[in-house]
């Protein structure tokens, strides 16, 4: 994942992250732009499930996105 200065559109590097949940991540990121200069803090969640796990954590809930829903759906159902 590319990370970009949201002031002055140059590059920024993650300096820490924290990970409070399975599905959350705390990122601290700088950027690399020394006349920028600013630095904050980037929150990033999975937010949906477009292809299941084959290794499923039954402890963690991300819901599947509708059109993949779909799709898993109709290759479950009995062909006809």
């Amino acid at each position: 994942m590319r990370i970009t200065c949201p002031h002055c559109d140059e590059r920024a590097m993650t300096r820490t992250s924290k990970r409070p949940s399975p599905v959350f991540y705390e990122v601290y990121a700088q950027c690399c732009n020394p006349a920028c200069g600013w630095g904050g803090k980037l929150l990033v969640e999975f937010a949906t499930t477009t292809s299941p796990s084959r290794l499923p954590n039954h402890n963690i809930n991300i819901p599947v996105e509708p059109d993949s829903r779909r799709v898993l759906l109709e290759q479950l159902a009995p062909h006809r």
